[in-house]
């Protein structure tokens, strides 16, 4: 029989759970008072707040996620294989993109593949009536359980989320190739930027993706390729407006471990895979890197994973590079390279641009050239101690020039030590020169008057200031 509704329902008082005030009222259930039982026999009520017991990301239990593009999966062998390999590597949760598997009628499909759960979104089919394409989510026991939704937002992105707190937010997304048309590229990225711009903030989001992009070391740290394609400018663009890290090129690794596609005619290997992640989360990522433990699969991918454990600590700040400023103006040589790295950093680039283009080139070429040439020192730092000991041997400094003065019977000169280490009979520093308030007040309107009243001259016609940004 179904409950009623209740129009005013009765809040839960302390030691009653939710449950029992939604169906019994706040009074002891079956109309019992509490003469012989505890008024919380379960124990203390969860806060609402806190972890759930199946939540994915943990502080002290790290999991692993990856992603692996598939070429296809519509064999039901190459399945199995793909999962038999996710649950020996102990990989959560798998992005896999080109399924190739068409469920038109039905958006989102599971299926049991083992122990494990697969998740697709429907691929596509090309103008030769060829499957291509498709998104999906291979998932272990734990990350089934931990399932809250899954959403499709287009045909190469898909959306999932997770119990935690925070929650776990899982993309699953393919990009199109870098000779695609711009419009298809520019409209995926689109959608992906509105997806993260929708998406709660608080939430710990990752992109398992392959983005068919190549990321230079002017885009990321430590990266395949020299240079960034036409893609990689894209994401690149995305990395720097949503705050994002790409995982796999935060950690020194050998070339062997970040190439992720070797291509089967001409065996060359490129990174197009990657993995991303907010920057806030930075400290919660342990390790990330690509292999080719998945190579029964029969995908021309490697798989690329990273291991992920909360972490909730402030990243600590970069320290402070303090300059040795009077060491550089003593300098003529440091000077002369000074002006030569900043003329050609500024010049490096120079094109019709207007003035605030050019003077933030100017002003990063500066900051560029600062840290080449001019010298650092270290910064000195005394602790509370260190004072004390200081002030210590001072004083004792003193009491040893008491006892020579009165030894030599000099007592002027004890008497005057004595009242420095007391503070007795002190000048009164600071105070403007005059036997009286009156001649103070003069000489305190004489000093402003020829300060600031007096004309400044100047020697010679006005001088032509030339423009710096034109003659660098």
């Amino acid at each position: 029989m179904e409950n009623p509704i209740i129009a005013n329902p009765i809040l839960p008082v302390a030691g009653v759970h939710r449950n029992h005030a939604a169906d019994g009222g706040a009074g002891p259930p079956n109309g019992k008072q509490h003469d012989d039982e505890t008024p919380n026999p379960e124990g203390r009520v969860k806060s609402d707040h806190s972890t759930p017991s199946n939540a994915l990301l943990r502080c002290r239990r790290p999991f692993i996620m990856g992603t692996i593009n598939a070429s296809t999966v519509r064999e039901e062998a190459r399945l199995a294989g793909l999962a038999h390999c996710a649950e020996k590597r102990g990989v959560e949760i798998l992005g896999v993109q080109e399924h190739r598997r068409v469920h038109a009628h039905d958006p989102i499909v599971y299926c049991k593949v083992g122990n494990c759960s697969l998740i697709t979104s429907s691929a596509w089919r090309n103008e030769a009536q060829a499957a291509t394409g498709g998104v999906g989510l291979l998932l272990s026991p734990r990350a089934r359980k931990a399932l809250r939704r899954v959403h499709q937002h287009t045909d190469r992105i898909l959306i999932a989320d997770f119990d935690g707190n925070p929650v776990t937010t899982i993309m699953v997304v393919y990009s199109p190739t870098n000779v695609a048309p711009v419009e298809e590229v520019e409209k995926f990225y689109e959608d992906l930027r509105t997806t993260v711009r929708d998406g709660p903030a608080h939430n710990f989001l990752a992109i398992l993706g392959d983005f068919n992009a190549r990321l230079g070391p002017e885009d990321a740290p430590f990266t395949y390729h020299d240079s960034t394609n036409r893609n990689g400018e894209h994401l690149a663009a995305l990395l720097t407006e949503h705050e994002l890290l790409a995982a796999n090129t935060l950690f020194r690794k050998r070339m062997g471990k970040r190439w992720t596609f070797q291509d089967r005619a001409t065996s060359m290997t490129r990174q197009l895979d990657y993995i991303l992640l907010r920057r806030k989360w930075r400290t919660s990522i342990l390790n990330a890197e690509s292999y080719s433990t998945f190579d029964s699969v029969g995908s021309d991918h490697r798989v690329v994973s990273t291991r992920v454990r909360l972490s909730l600590r402030v990243p600590k700040p970069s320290p402070r590079i303090h300059h040795d400023w009077e060491a550089f103006s003593r300098s003529p040589d440091l000077q002369a390279r000074y002006t030569v790295e900043v003329r050609n950093r500024f010049q490096l680039l120079a094109t019709e641009e207007g003035p605030s283009t050019a003077y933030e080139r100017f002003v990063a070429a500066n900051v560029k050239a600062t840290r080449e040439c001019v010298p650092t020192t270290e910064r000195i730092r005394v602790s509370p101690s260190t004072y004390d000991k200081i002030k210590g041997e001072e004083l004792m400094e003193k009491v040893r020039r008491v006892e020579a003065a009165q030894g030599k019977q000099q007592y002027g000169e004890s008497w005057r030590v004595i009242n420095e280490m007391s503070g007795c009979k002190r000048s009164k520093e600071g105070q403007v020169a005059g036997c009286s308030p009156e001649e103070r007040v003069t000489s305190w309107f004489t000093n402003f008057r020829d300060l600031l009243g007096t004309h400044p001259t100047v020697d010679g016609a006005e001088k032509v200031i030339t423009a710096v940004l034109t003659n660098l």
